[in-house]
C-alpha cells in the first residue's frame, strides 16, 4: 500500500510540474512590464517571472493586464501569484501574502519646466495630482 501511495504522490508531483504557474503582471507600468514593439511583454517583472519559473522547474503563463484587475484576478483564482509594484496596506495584507521587498523606488513629483509653485509637500495641499 505504501508503494502505491508513493507512486501516486510521484505521479501527482510530475503532473503538477508540467502545469504552468500563472502570474498576473501590471503590463502598463514601464520599466517593470510593458508591451514589446513586436508583440509580447518585456521588462524587469517579466524577467523576474521567467527566472522564478526556471528555478521552480515549471513553465509559466504570464497575463499582462491593468493593475486594477490583478487583485480581483488573484481572488478569483485566475493567478497563482502576482508580480507588480504594490504598496502594502493593512487592508491588502489581510487578504494577501506579500513577499519581502525586492526593489525600492522613490516617489517623486514632476511639474512643468520653469514652474516654481511647488517646492515641497506642503505646496501640494488642495491641489489635484495624478498618480501613475
Amino acid at each position: 500500500m505504501r508503494s502505491l501511495f508513493l507512486g501516486v504522490l510521484l505521479a501527482a508531483g510530475t503532473a503538477l510540474a508540467q502545469q504552468p504557474i500563472r502570474t498576473g503582471i501590471d503590463a502598463t507600468f514601464a520599466p517593470h512590464a510593458m508591451p514589446k514593439p513586436g508583440g509580447g511583454l518585456e521588462g524587469f517583472n517579466i524577467d523576474l517571472a521567467h527566472e522564478l519559473a526556471k528555478r521552480l522547474g515549471r513553465p509559466i503563463q504570464i497575463d499582462g493586464t491593468e493593475f486594477s484587475a490583478l487583485i480581483p484576478g488573484m481572488n478569483a483564482k485566475k493567478y497563482d501569484f502576482l508580480i507588480a509594484p504594490t504598496t502594502v496596506t493593512p487592508e491588502r495584507a489581510k487578504a494577501m501574502l506579500f513577499s519581502e521587498g525586492y526593489m525600492e523606488t522613490d516617489y517623486m513629483f514632476l511639474q512643468k519646466k520653469g514652474d516654481k509653485d511647488i517646492k515641497g509637500l506642503e505646496d501640494l495641499k488642495g491641489k489635484t495630482i495624478t498618480v501613475n
